[in-house]
């Protein structure tokens, strides 16, 4: 997988991580620390076109000014592989930006999914994936659904990920107004 994301500002990233932790503790959920890091996805793709989505990135972030973005509730995403997250409002500034993240990076995107294209993105943060079952949702459900998810969050970057199949992932990471390149 690889992808275009936003890592979450300090107080979200925070509460997200207590929130995977108790997860783990209550209900045996540990899938989602696949992807360390809580955050917002804009595009996912088989693979990127690398010195052509540098550039991209590069330039296009220096252009860029942090937003905030608003959660609204729980979702779930059903099916064979259920997927639990925080609802991310989609207001007007954060579709405008989802688009242009979307055209920016089309161009060096082999096969994007179009889960993640304008027409078809729904906004979130995942909380549980990949070990989310009929047995640990009940639980999931009873432990986060009188907890208020009406958050504020600070958008400032953009993240490219790669990540392979049980390995961690690789990111360069691209602040708005400057760039910054970081490679753990």
């Amino acid at each position: 997988m690889n992808g275009i994301a936003s890592l979450l500002d300090r107080p979200a990233t925070t509460r997200v991580a207590i929130i995977w932790q108790e997860l783990e503790d209550r209900c045996g959920l540990l899938g989602v620390k696949t992807t360390p890091f809580p955050h917002v996805s804009w595009q996912v793709t088989e693979a990127y076109e690398l010195p052509l989505l540098e550039k991209v990135l590069g330039s296009f972030t220096r252009q860029v000014q942090p937003f905030t973005i608003h959660t609204t509730g729980l979702g779930l995403f059903t099916g064979e592989n259920p997927i639990l997250y925080i609802s991310i409002l989609k207001d007007e500034p954060l579709m405008r930006f989802h688009s242009l993240v979307w055209e920016k990076t089309s161009g060096s995107a082999v096969r994007p999914s179009l889960y993640y294209s304008p027409a078809q993105w729904v906004p979130h943060i995942t909380l549980a994936y990949n070990d989310l079952n009929q047995h640990n949702l009940d639980c999931s459900m009873q432990y986060l659904a009188f907890q208020r998810f009406d958050w504020e969050i600070l958008i400032d970057n953009l993240v490219f990920v790669a990540q392979s199949e049980n390995q961690p992932p690789e990111t360069v990471e691209y602040h708005f107004g400057s760039t910054t390149t970081i490679r753990p």
